[in-house]
C-alpha cells in the first residue's frame, strides 16, 4: 500500500504590492513550487500583476489580499485612514479595532471595494486572505464574513498554528487567538479554510525532512505554507521583516523539491479547500 499523501497549498502574499515582488512569485509559479497567491487592489504593481495572472491561472489560484494598513483606501471610510488620507498602521489598526474605532460599515465598503477591483479584472477570485493578517481582527473579520459570501467567495485563510510551542511567543499567540475567535464567524458564513498553516521562514531554517514532515504533514486537511518570495532587487526596494530572494531562491531548490517528493506532499491551490 503506497504511503498516505498531505495535501499543502504553498502560498505567495502580496502579488501586486511592487512589480519586484510580483516577479518573484510568478518565478516561483512557473518553477512549480507556489501554487496560490493573493493579489493587491490598490499598489503601484497591482495593474502588472493583473497582466500577468491569465498567463499562470492553470498554475495557480488567483484570490484578493486585503489590505487595511499600508498606502490608500479605495474608499472614504474616515475611520480608516489618518489626517494625510493614507490607512493607519498595523499597530494603529488593531488598537482601532480592539477599542471600538473602526466603523463597521466603512470596513466593509473598503473589503467590497477591494474585492471588486479584482474581479472585475477578469480574475476568478479562489479565496481573501489579509496583508499583516489584519483580515482577523474584531470587525474586520465580521465584514469579511458579511462581504465573501455575496461575491461567491467560499474560502478564506486562517491561521491557526494549532502548536502549543507557538504560543511562548506573544505575537504568534495574539494572531492565534485572533483567529480562533474569527474562525467563529467565518464557519457561520460559510467559509472554508485549511486546516492550519506554516511560515516559509520556519521551514528554511528546519535541518531535516522529518521536522518539515511535522510542519506541514496533516491527516486532518490541508495545510496552507505561506511565504513571500521576491527578486533580489524586491528586498532593495522595499527590505521588510523577510528577505524575499532568500525565500525565492528555497523555493526554486532542490532542497526544497526533495522535501516534497519524500515526505510525500501533493501540492495543490485554493480550489481543493
Amino acid at each position: 500500500m503506497p504511503p498516505p499523501e498531505f495535501r499543502v497549498i504553498v502560498h505567495a502574499d502580496d502579488f501586486g504590492e511592487t512589480v519586484e515582488i510580483t516577479r518573484g512569485i510568478c518565478a516561483a509559479i512557473e518553477g512549480g513550487a507556489v501554487t496560490s497567491t493573493t493579489i493587491m487592489a490598490s499598489m503601484p504593481g497591482t495593474e502588472d500583476a493583473l497582466r500577468r495572472v491569465a498567463a499562470l491561472a492553470d498554475r495557480a489560484s488567483f484570490g484578493v489580499h486585503l489590505n487595511l494598513c499600508e498606502g490608500r483606501p479605495l474608499t472614504r471610510g474616515t475611520s480608516l485612514v489618518n489626517e494625510q488620507g493614507e490607512f493607519h498602521s498595523k499597530r494603529a489598526l488593531f488598537l482601532r479595532a480592539v477599542s471600538g474605532g473602526l466603523v463597521a460599515a466603512e470596513v466593509e465598503a473598503e473589503v467590497s471595494a477591494q474585492i471588486a477591483r479584482i474581479r472585475d479584472a477578469g480574475v476568478r477570485v479562489s479565496h481573501v486572505d489579509g496583508h499583516k493578517h489584519l483580515h482577523q481582527l474584531p470587525v474586520v473579520a465580521g465584514a469579511v464574513s458579511r462581504v465573501l459570501p455575496r461575491f461567491g467567495i467560499e474560502r478564506v485563510r486562517l491561521t491557526r498554528l494549532r502548536s502549543l510551542a507557538a504560543m511562548a511567543q506573544p505575537g504568534r499567540a495574539v494572531r492565534e487567538l485572533l483567529a480562533l475567535r474569527a474562525a467563529g464567524q467565518f464557519r457561520r458564513a460559510g467559509l472554508r479554510f485549511p486546516r492550519r498553516v506554516a511560515d516559509l521562514q520556519a521551514i528554511m531554517s528546519m535541518a531535516s525532512a522529518a521536522a518539515v514532515g511535522s510542519a506541514l504533514q496533516d491527516a486532518n486537511g490541508i495545510v496552507e505554507l505561506f511565504c513571500h518570495p521576491g527578486t533580489a532587487q524586491a528586498d532593495i526596494e522595499k527590505p521588510g521583516s523577510c528577505a524575499r530572494h532568500d525565500e525565492l531562491q528555497f523555493l526554486l531548490s532542490a532542497r526544497f523539491r526533495e522535501h516534497i517528493q519524500q515526505l510525500p506532499l501533493r501540492l495543490v491551490t485554493y480550489w481543493e479547500v
